[in-house]
């Protein structure tokens, strides 16, 4: 996606919660963007810089992945959050017609680490053991 996506990268943006049992992946092929954009209902679009938040116990099955309770994605220049994530704010992007039903504009695309931080410190709270 950007010259800058690559493993290493990752692994220092996931570095912000590596206390908390948070499991993380890098999609460096961007074959879980495809199926994450289908499974929203838009195809053609990879979905990428991706968050998606599980209940411990969730498991994905060959059957298809899980609604996660939460989501994050970068989309069009905007981050994207499914409904009721964060609040809608107003912003122009280029988000798929398809995709705008089930998600909101959350932030522009350079406040990510931010608004990802007010969407995991609480989860990772919420479901401390």
């Amino acid at each position: 996606m950007l010259d800058s996506d690559n493993l290493p990268s990752a692994e220092k943006s996931s570095e912000a919660f590596r206390d908390h049992l948070i499991p993380q992946f890098w999609d460096g092929d961007t074959k879980y963007g495809n199926e994450i954009a289908r499974s929203l209902g838009a195809d053609g679009w990879i979905a990428w810089d991706i968050y998606l938040f599980y209940p411990p116990g969730v498991e994905w099955t060959d059957k298809g992945m899980p609604k996660p309770e939460a989501a994050l994605a970068q989309a069009g220049g905007v981050v994207i959050g499914t409904k009721g994530t964060l609040p809608a704010v107003e912003l122009e992007g280029h988000i798929p017609k398809r995709l705008r039903e089930g998600v909101d504009v959350v932030g522009p695309q350079s406040d990510l680490e931010g608004l990802l931080a007010r969407v995991a410190t609480p989860f990772a709270q919420r479901y401390a053991r």
